[in-house]
């Protein structure tokens, strides 16, 4: 399989996959030590939260940025892209697939 990235493009994969990872790890301690609520939540629900949490960390890590000699914050004018879709796209494709991933869960 080939991957298309450009900049920080691959790191949208890695933040998918630990953030599912993650969440399956946290969700199945809190079902093994407190059960309760956490028994009911299942496969797709889990799956939401990921794709929540993966959405979250991809939006607020979508820019480059560096220091100035003046020691100010200045934004690159990099493009982040992973298959030709920028960063932020992703980010908003993964809550999209989040809340349908809950809303299936719950319904």
């Amino acid at each position: 399989m080939i991957l298309i990235w450009k900049n920080k493009g691959l790191l949208v994969i890695a933040y998918l996959m630990v953030s599912m990872f993650l969440t399956a790890l946290v969700l199945g301690v809190l079902k093994r030590n407190f059960g309760g609520v956490f028994m009911s939540i299942d496969l797709n629900q889990s799956i939401g939260i990921g794709f929540l949490l993966s959405a979250i960390w991809t939006f607020l890590t979508r820019n480059d940025f560096y220091l100035n000699s003046s020691g100010e914050k200045v934004k690159m004018k990099t493009r982040n892209e992973f298959f030709f879709i920028t960063m932020q796209i992703w980010s908003y494709l993964f809550l999209i697939a989040g809340f349908a991933f809950l809303f299936y869960g719950f319904f």
